[in-house]
């Protein structure tokens, strides 16, 4: 099942949140809508112009997809700007389709404009959070009965400050990250009852949080286009690798020339090398500038993917050292807009760009490309944890 959420940063999107019984569970979304075209197999009309939908499955691991947007006989969901996808493990909720998401049934939210949504995991039925602007003031709303009544649980103290990222973590399910269009990062360690601000400022605007696979207290942020932080106190702290990889040179160069002020030349001569060499490293390993997407691996801890304007990106060590992965050469002229990684099996990775969908089975030495004759570029790609034959698609309309 899964959750999806619309445009973020237009006032003309209109509010629609649904889920219902699929094959696999239960799905949410937002956007606005207009009437569907037949399905398409692979995503394209039998005329070859663009097919209209804004949300897309495939069944058969990226080989054809087709549309899962259907409202009723004559509605759809269209020209909404999906950005994100989670998954709620049960299958029922606010409201249900019994035709594996043909058909879905609108319900309403108090704001004008949804930035964030997830499934609380410890009443996935009843309770779910959703960040939104009221006026011009960034709040965190909560339901507690599948999203009939809504209330307020946190506001953000200035105007213009929205809240643009929401995570619960994986395990420990009281706890729940939330970050802002300014940099804040805010923390409720009790099911979102309170928060509380975490760690240093951050530059730029909050896009995504994410969890290591195993270290309980890892926790990576990506401040959109920019760069990755990375915490591993739960947020107390968010480094910069870079800066902290500069502190390592200039303690080694330190260390070089107190050696040197007490006559050890060899010593001196060893930490001025080992300074080189990894200053040299730095520079080749670096953090990609201007990342938009991040992934962690679901298996292996300190494994993290970022997709940049132009390129695709591994760390294994949390985030400290890339190395860039060999896509096909034509997907480097589109941003790379969602990532993700095979929940069953980390060799597996598929990424959007432009209007493409890309899958590797062996860890990103080879691609296999499937096209979208789509009205919009993709926006996201999102495995079914319980099922990873299914895959979904959400587009969005790229000014």
């Amino acid at each position: 099942s899964a959750i999806l959420k619309g445009k973020l940063y237009t006032n003309m999107v209109q509010r629609l949140l649904l889920s219902g019984v699929l094959v696999m569970g239960t799905f949410i979304l937002s956007g606005c809508t207009i009437p569907l075209p037949a399905s398409l197999s692979p995503a394209t009309t039998t005329s070859g112009a663009p097919a209209k939908g804004s949300l897309w499955r495939t069944s058969d691991g990226g080989q054809t997809f087709e549309v899962k947007s259907t409202i009723d006989e004559t509605t759809t969901i269209i020209k909404a700007d999906i950005l994100s996808i989670a998954y709620h493990p049960i299958d029922n909720g606010i409201f249900k389709t019994e035709d594996a998401g043909e058909q879905w049934t609108p319900i309403s939210f108090p704001p004008k404009k949804i930035y964030s949504f997830i499934l609380d995991r410890n009443d996935p039925d009843n309770r779910m959070f959703a960040s939104g602007v009221v006026g011009e003031w960034g709040k965190i709303f909560r339901t507690d009965d599948g999203g009939t009544e809504w209330k307020e649980v946190y506001t953000e103290p200035g105007v213009q400050a929205n809240v643009t990222a929401l995570s619960q973590h994986p395990t420990d399910i009281n706890v729940i990250f939330a970050g802002t269009s300014t940099g804040t990062v805010v923390k409720s360690t009790d099911a979102g009852e309170t928060w509380k601000n975490v760690g240093n400022k951050i530059e730029g605007t909050v896009s995504d949080i994410l969890f290591d696979a195993s270290e309980k207290f890892t926790t990576y942020l990506l401040t959109f286009g920019q760069k990755l932080y990375y915490s591993r106190d739960g947020g107390v702290v968010w480094l910069d690798w870079e800066e902290e990889k500069q502190k390592e040179i200039a303690d080694l160069q330190k260390r070089g020339g107190e050696a040197s002020t007490r006559g050890n030349a060899k010593e001196s001569e060893r930490l001025q090398k080992e300074s080189m060499k990894l200053s040299e490293r730095n520079q080749a390993n670096k953090m990609p500038t201007g990342i938009i997407s991040i992934a962690s691996d679901p298996t292996r801890s300190g494994v993290i993917y970022a997709g940049t304007s132009n390129g695709f990106f591994k760390s294994t060590d949390f985030g400290k050292y890339w190395t860039e992965i060999n896509i096909i050469e034509s997907a480097k002229k589109f941003p790379i807009r969602s990532i993700a990684v095979n929940p069953k099996n980390s060799e597996e990775i598929v990424f959007v760009s432009g209007k493409a969908f890309y899958k590797s089975i062996d860890s990103g030495q080879t691609w296999f490309v499937t096209g979208l004759t789509v009205d919009r570029g993709a926006s996201f790609v999102s495995y079914d944890p319980f099922d990873s034959e299914y895959l979904f698609v959400g587009l969005r309309n790229f000014k």
